[in-house]
């Protein structure tokens, strides 16, 4: 954490810190990209040791009395491009949209330097692409270990190049990226102004209803920082704990539902989800969600709220129906999957841009034995199966 000053490293058998050779055994990344940064590690020689912020230390698994410190502050500034294939649904000079894979962190981070989406980007428009790299893919912002700034005097984060929105690691889907400084600034405008529609498909444990709008603020989770909650009305009863649901439920009475709290709170952003459930087998759905926000974990969170969790999902769902989607699909992810967004072209702007990617095989396999008819009355959410 940011605000730990130092961190104390004592260990009862202090005489095997002297003498020792620091052996790192990385796992299932290149051997290349590791060896560059572990090199610099240094063993720590005191019981006591101040870090700084965004230092890395590591523990030797064959002797666990030794940890090594690194910082990483300036090392991982660098983008390694990596040849990992793209499913890219649309290019021109301005911007490329893909659709990203299952398992793909989208950039650079702690716990994540490689094997992502920008790093696959930064291969890509090196050395394959047809319709021009753009203006932050270079040898020169690669090796780059500042902020760099845009035609607009605008600065970016050097290992989010182009990258103007996310998707989860375990999502799947439709994810757009600026190319230019002049797309980056425009695309940035319409995600910030709302400009921008975003449809999303999941499959979800019991059923959260037809025609459901859950406006709800979002904020981070007060004990758990890295999961994020519904923050609760102050003038609300609570009611929801009292009634919460661990089995899915019947289908609802009503054909309209309409879940409301105040836009926004002392520590809650405002988030909005159009939920539509298009087909139910009494256990699970296939939901079909249109958010208004993007808040982090959004969908994810209000599904959460509504005791109708997303089918896989390790942080807001049910540990036993997540058991058994590994047991019997061997799916560990969140089935969620970005379907759909339409935008306006960045440079051209009278121009009407609809992306869409079908859902993946994991899927497209359980949304077919909820929903048989499915592959026929919706046919564009299911052309992977063809």
């Amino acid at each position: 954490k940011p605000d730990i000053d130092n961190i104390d490293i004592s260990n009862d058998n202090d005489s095997s810190r002297n003498g020792n050779n620091i052996h790192i055994h990385a796992n299932n990344t290149n051997n290349h990209s590791n060896s560059h940064y572990l090199s610099s590690f240094e063993p720590v020689t005191r019981k006591s040791t101040k870090l700084e912020m965004g230092t890395i230390f590591c523990i030797n698994t064959n002797n666990k009395n030794i940890i090594d410190i690194h910082n990483s502050n300036q090392d991982m500034t660098q983008i390694l491009p990596q040849n990992i294939p793209l499913d890219i649904l649309y290019e021109d000079e301005h911007m490329i949209v893909i659709n990203k894979a299952a398992g793909m962190v989208v950039h650079p981070a702690v716990g994540n330097w490689d094997r992502t989406v920008v790093n696959a980007l930064a291969h890509y428009l090196q050395h394959e692409t047809k319709h021009g790299s753009g203006d932050f893919i270079t040898p020169t912002n690669l090796d780059n270990h500042h902020d760099h700034q845009d035609d607009n005097n605008q600065t970016y984060n050097p290992l989010r190049p182009g990258i103007v929105h996310r998707l989860d690691k375990g999502t799947t889907g439709v994810l757009v990226v600026a190319k230019t400084s002049q797309a980056l600034t425009h695309l940035s405008q319409s995600f910030a102004q709302r400009n921008v529609q975003k449809t999303y498909l999941a499959i979800t444990v019991g059923n959260p209803g037809k025609h459901v709008t859950i406006n709800k603020p979002i904020g981070r989770h007060p004990i758990h920082r890295q999961k994020m909650r519904v923050v609760p009305d102050p003038n609300a009863n609570n009611s929801r704990h009292r009634n919460q649901r661990k089995i899915p439920q019947k289908p609802p009475l009503t054909s309209t539902t309409t879940t409301t709290t105040s836009l926004s709170t002392s520590t809650g952003r405002n988030a909005i989800s159009h939920i539509d459930t298009l087909a139910f087998d009494s256990k699970l759905s296939v939901v079909q969600i249109r958010i208004e926000t993007g808040r982090t974990h959004q969908i994810r969170v209000h599904l959460q709220d509504r005791s109708t969790p997303i089918y896989g999902d390790d942080i807001y769902g049910l540990r036993d129906w997540n058991k058994r989607l590994k047991q019997k699909h061997n799916v560990e992810r969140p089935l969620l999957h970005a379907y759909q967004i339409i935008i306006q072209h960045p440079i051209n702007t009278d121009q009407t841009m609809v992306f869409t990617a079908p859902m993946p095989l994991d899927m497209t396999t359980i949304a077919t034995n909820i929903w048989p008819q499915g592959t026929e009355e919706r046919k564009d959410l299911f052309l992977s199966n063809n």
